[in-house]
């Protein structure tokens, strides 16, 4: 009999520290935390609460977290709204936290909330290494959690029930035709092209009005229930709820998308964070590298001194390690791979953040734009001629939709107010008249040629609604509506009425939403 020889194969280092979280994340979910995941800054690998928001840089600091009481009181709050039978079937790295569609559970994430700074890192392969590792849970670990949240999501690829539309045609998300919503003139991957997109499901919009007497109305709460596919389903059972004009198109994020990018564009901006640097007379470099005696000492990580072997073929520069090109010392890039890495970090550095929060969007997590229904159009369409367009995190702009629909029903029941009133001295200002992009205010209206929409709001005006949107979310984790479904929303506590006559809960809209990935 002859004897079978061992053949090992390399693929490359193998992280043991890489694998042993993996495995401790798996423990982790099985305890039901399912909102946990990894992420990666720079060479490290870290946990992320997700419902917290929180960097653990080690198991230890994990459990210390999931016992901690910040997290008892922020899983209380998330309990109400997020856990359920029929989950949000997104994860988006800040609210939604849905990962069964989940590839790799390791992530690409900026190297910090402060410096948002992008590293570029490649994709881990799955190794078999993985079960060999396993990492002990505290025995408490997840005693404080209970039950875990369901895993289950709606199919975001099958069985969509949506109506191919032309440009300049109503969109009727409740068609009984199969197949694909196709959207016209869409840039993807550098090309304008149709963009079919699938029926994911339905969100329905309420709110809560408050009532003293006939002059005196005010909206305390606003949100959004996912009822799935069947958008018959909502408040106690009732079918009242109007179809939006809009809906939200959910994407898988890439760095490339809803942008065009070219090879030799040398004029993309460098951030402070960035892995090259840019003095004042436009010679490019490459910051030092620092050395580190223990990787997951971040004391070190963020204020080691840099090291001096580096390879003759790179530039190395001095100055200030925040990125400023004051007296920088900037050697030319001469080889290929440089000027390649260059031009990815380039893009690196001009990926920006949500424009709602601000926290970075990463690779694989669940981004949105606006669909204008009535045209058929995205809401970018009509502020650029490109095909391009803004993208969001899912919740972020779920929060952005519904506090268009909220200052748009204060604006009326405001109206009502005014006209028994005296006219005001003051110019009032500019009001938010229908949802649109938070970033170019476009509405996806029709456009005739090169004229395109105009933005009607001031960027100030659009900084102040966003941030009370982001205030106004932080105060419905406090205190939300205690809903059968699923449900992310508002609340405005100042808009309470002590002593009101009449206190209703009113049906609204029914939000569609589609996937781009299907």
């Amino acid at each position: 009999m002859v004897g079978k020889e061992l053949v090992v194969r390399k693929n490359g280092p193998v992280d043991i520290r890489e694998i042993a979280a993996k495995a401790t994340l798996r423990e982790v979910r099985q305890n039901g935390h399912t909102y946990v995941e990894l992420r990666r800054i720079g060479k490290r690998v870290i946990f992320f609460c997700t419902i917290c928001l929180t960097e653990c840089f080690s198991d230890t600091v994990l459990f210390d977290h999931l016992k901690g009481n910040l997290h008892s009181r922020r899983y209380a709050e998330a309990k109400v709204t997020l856990f359920g039978p029929m989950p949000w079937p997104f994860n988006d790295g800040v609210l939604f936290f849905n990962n069964s569609r989940e590839k790799d559970p390791l992530l690409l994430d900026s190297s910090s909330q402060n410096t948002r700074e992008l590293a570029l890192v490649p994709q881990p392969e799955n190794s078999a290494n993985d079960t060999e590792v396993t990492s002990r849970l505290r025995d408490d670990s997840g005693s404080r959690n209970g039950k875990r949240g369901s895993s289950r999501g709606a199919n975001a690829h099958a069985n969509g029930r949506t109506a191919s539309v032309s440009k300049g045609h109503e969109l009727s998300n409740h068609s009984g035709t199969d197949g694909p919503l196709v959207i016209p003139g869409v840039l993807l991957k550098d090309v304008v092209s149709d963009l079919p997109v699938y029926l994911l499901g339905y969100g329905n919009i309420a709110y809560r009005l408050w009532e003293a007497s006939q002059v005196c109305k005010k909206i305390s709460k606003i949100w959004c229930a996912w009822v799935g596919q069947d958008g018959s389903h909502g408040l106690d059972g009732c079918n009242t709820y109007e179809q939006s004009d809009f809906a939200i198109v959910n994407f898988s994020y890439t760095y490339e998308l809803g942008r065009k990018w070219s090879s030799d564009d040398q004029d993309l901006p460098i951030s402070a964070g960035s892995f090259f640097v840019i003095d004042d007379a436009g010679h490019r470099g490459k910051r030092r590298k620092k050395s580190f005696s223990d990787q997951e000492a971040s004391s070190e990580e963020s204020n080691g001194q840099s090291s001096s072997g580096h390879d003759n073929s790179q530039a190395v520069i001095t100055g200030s390690p925040t990125g400023t090109s004051n007296n920088l010392q900037v050697g030319l890039l001469s080889s290929k791979s440089m000027r390649r890495e260059l031009r990815k970090q380039k893009r690196l550095a001009a990926e920006k953040a949500c424009d709602i929060c601000g926290r970075p969007m990463l690779p694989e997590k669940d981004v949105a734009t606006l669909l204008n229904c009535r045209t058929g159009n995205l809401a970018c369409s009509s502020r650029n001629s490109s095909g391009a367009f803004h993208l969001f995190h899912t919740s972020c702009l779920v929060h952005w939709t519904i506090l268009c629909q909220y200052e748009m029903l204060a604006n009326k029941i405001a109206k009502g107010k005014s006209n028994r009133g005296r006219k005001a001295k003051n110019a009032p200002k500019k009001k938010i008249t229908s949802i649109l992009c938070p970033e170019c205010q476009g509405t996806g209206i029709q456009v005739e040629g090169d004229e395109l929409e105009k933005p009607t709001i001031s960027l100030s005006e659009m900084f102040r609604y966003k941030l009370k949107a982001i205030e106004a979310h932080k105060a419905w984790m406090k205190s939300p509506e205690v809903l059968e479904n699923c449900s992310t929303g508002l609340n405005f506590p100042a808009d309470h009425i002590e002593n009101s006559e009449e206190e209703q809960v009113i049906p609204f809209k029914s939000l569609a939403f589609y996937a781009a990935d299907g």
